[in-house]
């Protein structure tokens, strides 16, 4: 089991896909399940702080991931799911302990057969601190934001420069402060900075770290 946490922007989601490729191990996005519960309780007009009216439907609500695509109550969201507006959503519910309770028994789930790569912003140090291999991804800031701003771009979301960086550094701080699961470096995580390095370079780096463990080999 190999987890890969990090603030918003640092490149996990790419990295940790191309992980996932060449170990031949499934790639488990634990922020889509996240991204999913968020889509729903918008999508049903709740507010976060009627924990009544969140907590039922919780309760009546699947969220999984199947060969990559993220299915709530079996319709394919992958693609709603991934806006500016759904993920500042998913910031506010995810400090909530009813959503973390939903959520967290499906991400162990997902990863107790092994043979996976986790990424998020607590797959080491809460929903799976006895991973054999931890990773901690950063960036400097401003590098963050400008991948995001790609990343929206490519997807065909106009974006401003100045209110995606603003964005990432309100996400640093409620990640770091919120008492659940606040973003932390997990303890026996190797650190490392993607500010200069290309995606094959951080990759070559964790496939260095994986072969030392002798878990598994890349192919």
């Amino acid at each position: 089991m190999i987890t890969i946490d990090g603030p918003a922007g640092a490149g996990k989601s790419t990295v940790a896909s191309e992980m996932a490729r060449r170990l031949g191990y499934r790639l488990i996005d634990t922020g889509a399940l996240y991204r999913g519960i968020a889509w729903r309780v918008r999508r049903a007009g709740v507010v976060p702080e009627d924990a009544p009216a969140l907590g039922r439907l919780l309760e009546e609500t699947t969220v999984e991931l199947k060969d990559g695509a993220v299915l709530v109550d079996g319709r394919d969201v992958t693609g709603e799911i991934r806006t500016p507006e759904i993920g500042e959503f998913t910031s506010r519910l995810s400090t909530l302990a009813s959503v973390r309770d939903k959520v967290m028994p499906i991400q162990r789930r997902l990863a107790a057969a092994g043979g996976a790569v986790l990424e998020g912003r607590d797959t080491g140090s809460v929903v799976c601190p006895d991973a054999e291999v931890k990773f901690y991804l950063d960036a400097a800031p401003e590098v963050r934001a400008l991948r995001r701003l790609r990343e929206l771009q490519g997807r065909g979301i106009a974006a401003d420069p100045q209110a995606v960086r603003s964005e990432i550094l309100r996400r640093d701080r409620q990640d770091m402060e919120r008492a659940l699961a606040p973003l932390v470096v997990p303890e026996g995580a190797t650190v490392i900075d993607s500010t200069e390095k290309s995606v094959e370079e951080v990759v070559g780096l964790m496939l260095n770290v994986v072969e030392r463990y002798g878990c598994c080999t890349p192919s």
